[in-house]
């Protein structure tokens, strides 16, 4: 391999297993989101599950 392959491989590397590693420090430190933003509940008497089904056809 040539010494540009090698970096740019050794470049990936550290980006592919640093990014696995902050992310898992960050989800051990914060597991859960504290507070959700408003807005994001479905409206009284409008439930998911009170849609007719969808059909394919």
């Amino acid at each position: 391999m040539t010494p540009v392959a090698v970096v740019f491989m050794i470049l990936s590397f550290v980006l592919l297993w640093g990014g696995l590693i902050a992310s898992s420090i960050f989800l051990a430190r914060r597991p859960e989101v504290p507070v959700y933003p408003p807005g994001g509940d479905d409206p009284e008497g409008e439930e998911v599950y009170d849609l007719p089904p969808m059909r394919d056809t």
